[in-house]
């Protein structure tokens, strides 16, 4: 998979340091983002965690967003949950040593439990390479399994897929976990399949990267009066207002969750209220463990 591959060395050079601290709102958030009554805390050195309300202030309707900023350098790893069960991402995150997750990408919600998408630990193929049935019942690539999330020597990274069936066992990563759709590559917006799954509001995770290697992680509260939800191209603007290069869509609805030193700090929906005890099991999250001593 030399194209893959080449994307991920590309990407790879890019992280050079470790920055001591994240950049704030930046300019193309002005107008989108400022609406909102922003919140910033440090959560270790490199991780800042934001958080925002807006009242009818993004895209015409209340919303709450969480965004995990963390400076090149920090280590990402994908966790799984034991084999055939769900586990909640607070769960994932405690058994991981993690100072922070979110959720991960899609699954079966029902025995035998598990990913439903590729899906990557340690080296070691922990669930196939599998086409998604939600849009193609025949055959063919989901949109759900357009891209992937990969960890390289700790860092993240966001692919593409390419023509190959089996494109993702071409990844040279430890971790990869295929998700989407894909909202943006290179700096470029990929188009959005008009679908009910895109084009209706719901809870979102997602997960992008700017040009200087900070990743952003941010779930988007929904199915609330106090939280709209995210259309996909609404997701996508959100993530390139935030200055992503490369971002994608993980698993959302019910199973966004964001986790930060063992406490979820966003809304999850499963309980229909607006608070943190809605948590979903899920099958995989994205965590970040720190250094020793830090």
């Amino acid at each position: 998979m030399p194209g893959l591959t080449g994307h991920l060395c590309r990407s790879a050079a890019l992280v050079v340091a470790l920055l001591l601290f994240v950049c704030p709102l930046q300019a193309q958030e002005e107008d989108l983002l400022a609406g909102g009554e922003w919140q910033s805390e440090q959560v270790a050195e490199g991780i800042v965690l934001r958080t925002a309300a807006f009242e009818g202030s993004l895209f015409g309707a209340n919303q709450y967003l969480c965004v995990l900023e963390v400076a090149p350098g920090l280590r990402f790893d994908i966790v799984p949950a034991e084999d055939r069960t769900l586990e909640t991402t607070t769960a994932l995150a405690a058994k991981a040593g993690a100072v922070a997750a979110v959720n991960g990408s899609f699954f079966n919600m029902r025995a035998p439990y598990g990913s439903v998408n590729y899906l990557r630990v340690d080296g070691a193929e922990q669930s196939p390479n599998a086409y998604d049935a939600y849009e193609n019942r025949r055959r063919g690539r989901s949109t759900r399994q357009t891209g992937a999330v990969a960890t390289f020597q700790g860092g993240l990274y966001v692919l593409k897929s390419d023509s190959l069936q089996a494109w993702e066992r071409g990844i040279e990563a430890e971790d990869v976990v295929t998700t989407g759709p894909l909202l943006l590559i290179g700096g470029e917006p990929e188009p959005v399949v008009k679908d009910r799954f895109n084009t209706n509001r719901h809870p979102r995770t997602a997960v992008g990267r700017r040009a200087d290697g900070t990743v952003l992680l941010l779930v988007a509260d929904g199915r609330n009066k106090q939280a709209a939800g995210l259309s996909m191209l609404e997701l996508l603007q959100v993530m390139e207002a935030l200055g992503c290069v490369d971002a994608i869509n993980l698993d959302g609805g019910g199973s966004t969750t964001m986790v930060v030193r063992g406490q979820v700090v966003n809304h999850p929906s499963d309980n229909n209220q607006f608070d943190a005890a809605g948590e979903r099991p899920v099958a995989n999250a994205i965590v970040i463990t720190l250094p020793r001593g830090r």
